[in-house]
C-alpha cells in the first residue's frame, strides 16, 4: 500500500513538517474513498481526505493499492 498526495497535500504536509510522516502512513486496504484521516502531532491535528484508489498491477502481476490523500479534507 502506498500514500500519493494532491499538489495542494504535498504542500500542506511540506508546509507543516509532516510530508514524509504523510506519505509513509500505513492505512490499510480498508480506507475508503471519503475518509478522514486525522494525523495527530505536537498537539496538532491535521486532516486530510481520501479521495482516490487505485490497484496498480505490475507485469509480473503483483499488486499495490495506492490510496490519494486530499487537503484540505473536503466532503465528497
Amino acid at each position: 500500500m502506498s500514500v500519493a498526495l494532491t499538489a495542494s497535500a504535498k504542500h500542506y504536509a511540506s508546509k507543516q513538517g509532516i510530508a514524509g510522516l504523510v506519505e509513509t502512513l500505513d492505512l490499510g486496504s480498508d480506507c475508503a474513498i471519503g475518509d478522514l484521516i486525522s494525523l495527530e502531532t505536537a498537539g496538532a491535528r491535521h486532516d486530510f481526505a481520501v479521495i482516490r484508489r487505485r490497484w496498480i498491477i505490475n507485469a509480473r502481476g503483483g499488486t499495490m493499492l495506492e490510496l490519494t490523500l486530499d487537503h484540505p479534507a473536503r466532503s465528497i
